[in-house]
């Protein structure tokens, strides 16, 4: 991603620590002058105003004529990601009068990167100059990279100016994504695009026709009739191949039960757990079909295609979590709408900022609706109770600890609990 801008002149100056001593030194002439009626005293004070004065209109009227750009790898980084900024200062002309510069940065991203003049002052000889600097944000978001700042200053350093230039990079932080080991549930059928569902029903004649062997197919499946008439291993078709779909739900909105919200900490683990998820479902060739509890300003519910997991990062970038609504249907009801318009028993992952009963109460019925059903929960006391229920009803159950990584926290839930003979995760 390449920024674009000419620096452009200010209109303030100021006087640096040198200047005010010439304030100093003018006043304390002038008084000696009037105190001993001395008129070299007041020639002195004149002059060194004069000076000043000098220095003001000298660093008011310099306009350095540089162009800068930024160049990115991209306008989307992720959190705790190094990223490398170049820096490009082109220029016809050197101007002595810039002492030092600047590339203004949010606080997130790390300490602003400076640098002398001789940065510029090589742009002179070379007509461009570039100087790489590295951020690690922080924080997700949307922030702004810029302006450049150059800082003008008299040949004797008593005033200074700041330049700004009028461009600026936007960008934007997504949540930091770790990689999530497969779980036994999941298995691709080798088309990229489609995998096998396990099915808790019997099979129909037409789902026990034996197919070619694929990679990753146990050998208790393999069919030795078949392999023997076809000369080729074959395996017994045992589940119903569909296009695959998950239903990701990020809680965002209020306790209904006066729970006390999670920590921001808690909540942005939730969302570096969502995009970890969504990554790793969408890796995976699922649909992915992204809901927020309580939206701000997008639908409550998105759906993404395997190729578009750069979309979900930028919309989980902004997400954050809301205050209670008059006209909020609660997690429950956005969740059973979205499942009842799935089709079908579909994988449900939901990420709850509030796991007291009364939530609890309202999602466990929707346990039918899903296959499987996975509850990641804050911790705390105030969770035990819901999850517990969760767990009777049948759900998976997860903890979001901050004080562990988000793949340790998958693979708590979803590797332990191997038992459950039906599963798609």
């Amino acid at each position: 991603m390449l920024g674009r801008s000419v620096v452009t002149p200010s209109r303030s100056w100021r006087l640096t620590p040198r200047g005010w001593a010439i304030v100093v030194v003018a006043l304390l002439v002038f008084a000696a002058a009037v105190v001993s009626d001395r008129r070299e005293g007041f020639v002195v004070a004149v002059f060194l105003v004069t000076l000043l004065a000098v220095a003001g209109v000298f660093v008011g009227l310099r306009r350095p004529r540089l162009v800068v750009s930024r160049r990115l790898p991209s306008d989307l980084l992720a959190v705790g990601e190094d990223v490398d900024v170049v820096l490009t200062v082109g220029t016809d002309s050197w101007e002595p009068s810039i002492s030092r510069w600047r590339d203004v940065v949010p606080e997130s991203f790390g300490a602003t990167p400076t640098g002398p003049n001789s940065d510029p002052a090589r742009a002179s000889d070379a007509g461009v100059v570039r100087s790489v600097y590295s951020v690690r944000p922080r924080r997700r978001g949307e922030f702004v990279l810029g302006p450049l700042v150059v800082t003008q200053a008299d040949p004797f350093g008593l005033v200074e100016a700041d330049r700004s230039s009028d461009g600026r990079n936007a960008v934007m932080v997504t949540p930091r994504v770790s990689p999530l080991v497969r779980s036994d549930l999941v298995r691709a059928s080798g088309e990229g695009t489609r995998h096998e569902h396990r099915m808790s029903s019997h099979p129909r004649i037409d789902e026990l026709i034996a197919r070619e062997y694929r990679s990753g197919d146990p050998m208790r499946r393999i069919h030795w009739r078949a392999t023997a008439r076809r000369g080729e291993l074959m395996v017994r078709q045992e589940e119903q191949e569909v296009d695959p779909a998950v239903v990701l739900l990020l809680d965002t909105g209020a306790s209904l039960d006066g729970s006390p919200a999670p920590t921001p900490t808690v909540f942005e683990q939730m969302v570096d757990l969502a995009a970890s998820i969504s990554a790793h479902v969408l890796d995976d060739g699922f649909r992915l079909t992204l809901v927020e509890s309580t939206p701000r300003e997008a639908a409550a519910a998105e759906r993404f295609e395997p190729a578009h997991a750069a979309d979900v990062l930028r919309r989980l970038a902004l997400v954050s979590p809301t205050g209670p609504a008059d006209d909020d249907p609660g997690i429950a009801a956005v969740s059973r709408d979205v499942l009842d318009r799935a089709g079908g028993a579909v994988p449900f992952v939901v990420l709850l900022a509030d796991a007291g009963i009364a939530t609890v109460r309202r999602l466990v019925p929707l346990a039918r609706l899903a296959d499987p059903a996975i509850a990641f929960v804050p911790p705390g006391t105030a969770s035990v109770d819901g999850a517990e229920l969760l767990r009777s009803a049948g759900w998976i159950v997860g903890v979001v600890d901050p004080e562990r990584p988000v793949e340790e926290i998958w693979n708590d839930t979803m590797l332990v609990d191997r038992g459950r003979p039906e599963g798609v995760i």
